[in-house]
């Protein structure tokens, strides 16, 4: 299978499968373009599907707020997290104290 036809088919079943409101809508919302470029040049090629991985996985962070992981790869009792240091989101535009923060 194409990547854009199993890409398209994995994130409908992750939106279509969620019920948390706040990870739903990120989903939504699309993956950015570092993201995609992992997935598209590196993950696909390499393991063939996207079984037990879940973009913008939701956590509680130590501060009891929620932070969102890029990728969460999941199989059985493995946890694996994939953080994409994209420059829009992790240097550009963004305040010191963030850029710490992240």
């Amino acid at each position: 299978m194409k990547f854009e036809q199993a890409f398209e088919a994995f994130m409908t079943s992750q939106i279509a499968a969620e019920t948390n409101g706040r990870r739903r809508e990120r989903l939504g919302r699309g993956l950015g373009h570092a993201e995609m470029e992992f997935l598209r040049c590196i993950w696909y090629p390499a393991v063939g599907h996207f079984d037990y991985l879940y973009p913008e996985w939701e956590v509680r962070d130590f501060a009891n707020g929620y932070r969102y992981l890029d990728l969460a790869y999941m199989p059985g009792d493995a946890r694996c997290v994939i953080e994409i240091q994209g420059y829009s989101s992790h240097a550009r535009d963004v305040e010191l104290w963030r850029f710490k923060d992240l």
